[in-house]
């Protein structure tokens, strides 16, 4: 006999009184948030998805992608219903308009943001101090500059360089921001003057610490390159908008990264520069810091050694994983660089990482290890192949396989191959024969 819902088997008395405490409770909880301070609001708001998680995970239940997806969705509703809670209230003080703004930038509504932060900043003085004005003035300027109210973010910014406290750090996103509503509004003097003080300020900061901090880092140097780049060439300076292709281009490789360098190229494709005269220019600007090292666990076909113990020779890493069918394709081609440049000055190092698994099934490192090396024979890949910490790549910027990275004599990497290409074969072996005629003396003297 099927089982009946437990509420049809309710009498209507309780079923009405259990209906009439649910909407006792959810018009509590309205009442409850309408009393509560617009700062707490805030908090509660910021704190719900991490909140949600807890309570998620102690049931039992698994966070997916989509489950983090929707919980953000329902913060975005959260947010929208408080300020519009907020918003209504007759009683607010001048801090209250803060929160409220910051309720509007959670629910993703720009145009009532705006209008918050600006009512705050107007009951204060210009020459107000402290963080709550230094944010809300920061907030204006990035609205102001997306909708292409160029005066008044300038005047904003104007104001947010005179306060305190000035967190330098956030200068170049919101010159950025400046930058590049100048351009969309074609005032391309003024969107150099902010992209290049932005670029340069961005240049003195020290390298971030976290991944993340790293690729939001690595964006923002990005989104400069491009507008000053563009605004370059639209003020007739093609050359000095080279020049900053170059120089980021010679940063790929001193930071290095190569997902930094992929952006680059993937613009200078774009906008029609000859790679070869990017070159010429990417000499004056490259570093004489060496690569940083890699925690290689295993080598095939070589004595265990450091990487920097290979000073000296001008080595090509090629970064590769047994799955990408592109990095097998240009085994061949390193296969024959190894020959033809390969003893004394030159060596062809593949480099690939443990994954814990090989086609479908789990693999301990002996196993792994095993699976590699007769990998590399079916290949006949020549040349050693260095296995390196899982993750250790990160500390060369990589995101796609296969990327190739030429070090000269000292170690100072000077050349950045991302993919499977011909001419991007090409160039790289130009340089190739280009660093093998160097001495590492001059090497080092760069």
């Amino acid at each position: 006999m099927p089982k009946m819902n437990y509420l049809t088997r309710c009498s209507s008395n309780v079923f009405l009184f259990l209906a009439a405490a649910i909407v006792f409770l959810a018009g509590s909880n309205a009442v409850f948030s309408q009393s509560k301070a617009p700062a707490d609001l805030c908090n509660e708001v910021d704190g719900y998805v991490q909140s949600r998680s807890r309570e998620l995970s102690s049931q039992g239940k698994r966070l997916t992608s989509d489950t983090m997806n929707d919980l953000e969705g329902e913060k975005k509703a959260l947010a929208a219903k408080y300020a519009g809670e907020v918003s209504a209230r007759t009683d607010l003080k001048k801090t209250d308009y803060f929160y409220l703004g910051m309720l509007y930038n959670r629910s993703g509504n720009d145009p009532k943001e705006l209008e918050a932060m600006k009512k705050l900043l107007s009951g204060y003085p210009p020459d107000t101090k402290g963080d709550m004005i230094q944010i809300a003035r920061s907030h204006v300027v990035i609205i102001d500059s997306t909708r292409k109210q160029m005066q008044e973010a300038e005047d904003t910014f104007s104001l947010w360089l005179k306060g305190e406290p000035l967190l330098v750090s956030q200068q170049p996103m919101l010159e950025d921001y400046l930058a590049t509503g100048y351009f969309k509004t074609g005032q391309y003097d003024l969107a150099i003057k902010h992209a290049q003080s932005a670029f340069d300020l961005l240049k003195t900061f020290k390298q971030p610490k976290t991944a993340y901090e790293r690729r939001n880092q690595e964006q923002l140097y990005m989104n400069l390159v491009e507008v000053l780049t563009l605004s370059y060439r639209k003020n007739k300076n093609a050359d000095q908008a080279l020049s900053v292709l170059a120089e980021a281009r010679a940063e790929s490789f001193a930071v290095p990264s190569a997902n930094l360098y992929r952006k680059v190229m993937d613009f200078v494709e774009g906008s029609g520069f000859s790679e070869k005269k990017l070159m010429q220019k990417v000499e004056s600007f490259a570093s004489a810091e060496p690569a940083p090292d890699l925690d290689i666990t295993e080598w095939l076909g070589h004595d265990s050694v450091r990487l920097s113990e290979l000073r000296g020779k001008v080595v090509l890493l090629d970064f590769w994983m047994t799955w990408c069918g592109p990095c097998i394709s240009t085994f061949p081609r390193l296969r024959d660089w190894n020959k033809k440049y390969g003893g004394a000055d030159f060596e062809v190092v593949g480099v690939t990482q443990y994954e814990g698994s090989k086609e479908g099934k789990r693999l301990t490192s002996l196993q792994e290890l095993d699976y590699l090396r007769d990998f590399k024979e079916k290949y006949k890949m020549t040349y050693p192949v260095a296995i390196i910490r899982t993750g250790d790549i990160s500390k060369y910027g990589i995101a796609a396989f296969p990327t190739t990275v030429l070090l000269d004599r000292n170690g100072v990497i000077r050349y950045i191959g991302i993919g499977a290409g011909g001419e991007e074969a090409q160039n790289l072996e130009d340089t190739i024969k280009k660093v093998l005629k160097e001495s590492p003396k001059l090497a080092s003297a760069r």
